[in-house]
């Protein structure tokens, strides 16, 4: 019953703290101005504090990137190899490659549009569309040695391991933002261009303003009355089993 109650309680602890994450977003949402995309472009004084903004608008993408492993166009990609080895009874693990790339784009709600730089990532909508795990041949460094070495071949993506390495066994990661034909954005208004703020970066979505308020504060009520039922019944077991 310990072991339950630690359960519960831990579980509730997770989604009270999830819902108050909401809340705060909720919050953030409605606090920072929401602007016409042309104003932002033109105006750096329609921004709030901190110099934050929200817009949203039709998405135009010239050129979208295609991510490296699945060949998928997206605005936004994250790719990662970690590799993994055993030293004793203690695995070891090491990032091989980490990328994260954005391409550049605006939105624009016919008011004009204002470039958007999600390069340093944030609070986006990312879809996972890659997650495999491989193992190097036995005679890979030996290969390496004497030229014939051949990458590890994630999708489309092709990893060299180092001459060397300790990792033998490779795990490949691909996260997008796919090409949305809207999309909201609220981030620090700089020179005329929307980018990250603070900790928690750019707030890119695919829902618009009013249906991020609405689920934000849907979510965050469903968390917090789960998150306090776990944790008083995990308390009410808790006690029981220390009773017992």
């Amino acid at each position: 019953m310990g072991a339950i109650a630690t359960i519960l309680l831990g579980g509730g602890i997770v989604a009270l703290i999830v819902g108050g994450y909401l809340k705060f977003k909720g919050g953030r949402i409605a606090k920072t101005p929401f602007v016409p995309t042309g104003d932002a472009a033109r105006n750096p004084s329609v921004a709030g504090d901190g110099g934050r903004v929200s817009v949203q608008g039709s998405v135009n993408c010239p050129q979208p990137l295609v991510s490296p492993v699945t060949g998928t166009p997206c605005l936004y990609y994250t790719l990662k190899v970690e590799g993994t080895w055993k030293e004793g009874d203690a695995t070891k693990s090491k990032t091989y490659v980490e990328d994260k790339v954005a391409a550049p784009f605006t939105l624009d709600d016919g008011s004009g549009g204002i470039p958007v730089d999600a390069s340093a990532g944030g609070d986006m909508e990312t879809k996972k569309t890659f997650d495999e795990t491989k193992k190097e041949g036995f005679f890979a460094d030996l290969k390496s040695a004497v030229g014939k070495g051949e990458p590890i071949m994630f999708g489309n993506y092709p990893f060299a391991n180092p001459p060397m390495s300790k990792a033998n066994t490779f795990k490949c990661t691909e996260w997008i933002v796919p090409l949305p034909p809207q999309a909201f954005a609220l981030g620090k208004l700089e020179q005329g261009v929307i980018t990250s703020t603070g900790m928690l970066g750019l707030m890119l979505s695919s829902k618009t303003r009013d249906e991020l308020l609405g689920s934000s504060a849907k979510n965050a009520k469903m968390a917090f009355i789960g998150g306090a039922a776990a944790s008083g019944v995990g308390l009410v077991v808790g006690v029981i089993s220390t009773l017992v």
